[in-house]
């Protein structure tokens, strides 16, 4: 299974990569060659066509068939869920939230992961894991450049 790290080129993403000191701002899983499943400001958990490949790195995570149907599920069960915006200002109060059926980016690509049976962090809430931290997990390798895989 792999997923994407982006680097935007907005406001909010500069502020992203300021604030975990980080050279990404979005994440999301990468379901075929052109389509993710992500967790979007103003839009929720939605599954899109990717078209713009720029600033994007791509990671792979040695999954099972299994595994893959069962992060899959999880990943499309959360489409049309709200954005979590309380959390992802967690980043900068450094306060806990609670639970909730709301998702930012890579919240929702190391949830997804879980739910297979892959904590891509050991100990760590996938709601306390930033776009940055993805690219830090042990267990993903296959890096490519930047731009398509």
């Amino acid at each position: 299974m792999r997923f994407l790290l982006f680097n935007g080129r907005g406001f909010i993403s500069a502020s992203i990569r300021w604030q975990t000191r980080s050279h990404w701002s979005h994440a999301a899983l990468l379901i075929s060659d052109d389509t993710i499943i992500e967790a979007w400001q103003g839009a929720g958990v939605r599954w899109k066509k990717i078209t713009d490949w720029e600033n994007t790195k791509t990671f792979e995570v040695p999954t099972t068939e299994e595994q893959d149907e069962a992060i899959l599920t999880f990943a499309r069960s959360k489409i049309g869920c709200r954005y979590d915006y309380r959390s992802v200002l967690r980043f900068v109060t450094r306060r806990k939230t609670g639970e909730n059926d709301k998702w930012f980016c890579s919240e929702l690509v190391a949830a997804s992961f879980a739910a297979g049976g892959i904590d891509l962090f050991k100990r760590i809430d996938p709601a306390a894991i930033s776009p940055g931290m993805l690219e830090l997990t042990p267990l993903a390798y296959g890096q490519y450049e930047l731009g398509r895989p």
